[in-house]
């Protein structure tokens, strides 16, 4: 085993990342939100445009109940007139056929608004999610070595394409899904006291009894959405991890352990999902069986209205299908919460990667060598992978132009740490460098590092052609 991998596996970290670790709902939900929200800033344009659309959508949808019971109304008087025989009755089929064409016309204008809406909001959630993965690709190389060392490949990599993908789901499906349910729930309402105000009260009476049992699950939800986005993250670094090193794992008779260890990570991640998914998948059917309650006490009301005069048959009928309509945008509403809870949680390692400290920043005023000579010098140098874990001590040396040097020791003394310090991979805790008298902080990382050759102990192939690889 090369004396990279025993350094790596020595500075591997021993909490969340490989263990069970604790964890916690997000840390900071509205200040992640407003994140967000800054990211849709630039958008605002195309989201007005989104929600006069979306506002459309829903009120040509509406309109078309209050119609439709006027049908209903006439079609019902129509042969109530026949069965009782009074002369000229019967029903009105050219009234009947104009509001059919009016429905048709509402019904095609609500779809093209809402087609026209989830195609601008499709733009924005896609451009969010490339806007994102170019600033994690920029922070990647903008972070210093020792961040890799004490995360897992795999996790970075999850934060770049499963969280990145649940943020851009969630926009793509719910931003729009958020508007028109809003607007649906107060059209809806407008549209059922306009009917009857006793009916509406009572259709009423199930909304407390909606949210509590919405927030309560809401509440268990939260803290399981953000295990399992973390859990996800540790399988990604466990796989990459096993496989980038499949070959040391098979020479080391490994291979029940690494499956011990991936069957307690799976497990981690199994059992947050299980309770993520069954207290989400709770919402609908609980939604639907308050919302049948809403039915059965509106059809009775509503029927003893009708009978007394208050209001038409055909009411009754809008009445049922307005509280359909209103009953689904707080499903709705509850199964975006749940979303929501996902979409912080994915939303806040992203947001926690890009806030990572970053390497040391430039010198203002660097310093440039046009014929390098190839004096090192090492100066008291004093280093640790962890602050409180040093491993070189007051290291200093003085090489020479044209010299050969050969560091020598065991495995794991720094050998390969001092090259890492010369090429400013990482950053001293006391002491200097110099090259040609030049203290190396005071080069660019990109001017320092072209004056070196460097060989790795482990190779590695990028995909192209071998030309590529060797340039």
């Amino acid at each position: 085993m090369s004396e990279r991998k025993i350094e790596d596996h020595r500075r591997r970290p021993k909490g969340p990342m490989r263990g069970m670790g604790r964890f916690d709902k997000p840390k900071n939900f509205r200040e992640t939100f407003r994140k967000l929200l800054n990211y849709l800033r630039p958008y605002r344009i195309k989201l007005i445009i989104v929600i006069v659309f979306a506002i459309g959508s829903a009120a040509f949808s509406i309109v078309g109940p209050k119609i439709l019971g006027k049908g209903t109304t006439k079609i019902f008087e129509g042969l109530l007139g026949k069965v009782s025989g009074i002369p000229g009755s019967g029903i009105d089929f050219q009234y009947i056929g104009n509001i059919i064409l009016i429905l048709i016309g509402l019904y095609l204008t609500s779809a093209l608004f809402s087609y026209i809406q989830g195609f601008i909001v499709t733009g924005v959630a896609q451009r969010i999610s490339y806007n994102l993965r170019k600033e994690i690709s920029k922070k990647i190389n903008r972070l210093p070595l020792k961040y890799f060392d004490t995360n897992t490949h795999g996790d970075v990599l999850s934060r770049v394409t499963n969280d990145v993908d649940t943020v851009s789901q969630t926009l793509n499906q719910s931003m729009s899904q958020i508007i028109t349910s809003a607007t649906t729930l107060i059209g809806v309402l407008i549209m059922m006291i306009s009917i009857s105000i006793r009916m509406t009260i009572a259709a009423l009476l199930i909304l407390p009894i909606s949210m509590f049992l919405v927030l309560s699950i809401v509440k268990r939800s939260q803290k399981y959405f953000k295990v399992q986005q973390e859990s996800l993250g540790r399988v990604n670094g466990h796989i990459e991890e096993v496989y980038g090193g499949h070959n040391i794992m098979k020479a080391f008779n490994a291979e029940e352990t690494e499956i011990e260890e991936f069957r307690g990570i799976n497990g981690d991640l199994y059992n947050s999902a299980w309770k993520a998914q069954f207290l989400s998948g709770m919402m609908h059917p609980i939604m639907m069986f308050i919302g049948n309650l809403g039915y059965v006490v509106v059809s009775i009301l509503g029927g003893w209205l009708a009978i007394r005069g208050a209001i038409e048959v055909g009411d009754i009928l809008s009445f049922i299908q307005y509280i359909r309509s209103f009953t689904q945008p707080i499903a709705q509403v509850a199964q975006i919460s749940n979303v929501l809870q996902s979409t912080v949680a994915a939303a806040e390692r992203v947001f926690e990667f890009l806030e990572e400290d970053e390497e040391i920043e430039e010198s203002e005023t660097p310093v440039k060598l046009k014929n390098i000579e190839g004096r090192v010098k090492f100066e008291n140098v004093i280093f640790g992978y962890d602050e409180d874990k040093i491993i070189i001590k007051n290291f200093s040396a003085n090489i020479e132009p044209g010299q050969k040097v050969a560091i020598v020791g065991p495995t794991g003394a720094g050998k390969t740490t001092i090259v890492k310090l010369l090429m400013r991979f990482y950053e001293l805790n006391e002491g200097r460098i110099l090259v040609d008298g030049q203290d190396i902080k005071d080069f660019t990382r990109k001017d320092l590092r072209n004056n070196f050759g460097m060989v790795l102990q482990d190779t590695w192939l990028f995909s192209g052609t071998i030309m590529e690889n060797i340039r």
